[in-house]
């Protein structure tokens, strides 16, 4: 089964290269930002985004002209309808069953899920409770110095 929709992948040097090629890919067309996949601590960043295939073709011609002009970029391809397989291959498929591997640190751009939801006001509690921890600190301190 073919996608309604097209993929654009660039792979470049270093995590800062990456930044500004996908400023200039996601300026250039009318395209999502669906992930990104790091490989040996940042120093090759792949940068996957979707969309009609006319705009994928020309984000990827415009991330494509500035990674030569930075000399970073490795790789460049477009897929037009990719299949579903593909998807699973880059952990984009619906079902979400091929969760991305800790080593391949890939981020994907989507809405939180449920569970994530649940633990982001935790570390907010944690956060907060180390800020009092340090206004009660200065503050003692402070008292002392009088």
């Amino acid at each position: 089964m073919q996608m309604e929709f097209s993929l654009g992948l660039i792979e470049v040097e270093a995590l800062g290269h990456a930044v500004f090629v996908l400023d200039a890919m996601t300026k250039a067309a009318d395209v999502e930002f669906v992930a990104t996949e790091r490989r040996l601590g940042g120093r090759l960043v792949t940068l996957v985004v979707k969309g009609e295939v006319s705009a994928v073709t020309a984000s990827v011609e415009a991330g494509k002209e500035l990674a030569v002009q930075l000399g970073c970029l490795k790789a460049a391809e477009v897929i037009a309808r990719p299949h579903k397989e593909i998807l699973k291959f880059l952990h984009l498929d619906e079902e979400k069953k091929t969760a991305p591997k800790a080593e391949s640190a890939a981020t994907h751009v989507d809405t939180p899920k449920a569970e994530e939801k649940k633990t982001a006001p935790k570390a907010k509690e944690k956060v907060s409770k180390s800020a009092k921890a340090a206004e009660n600190k200065k503050s003692s301190q402070k008292e002392e110095k009088k």
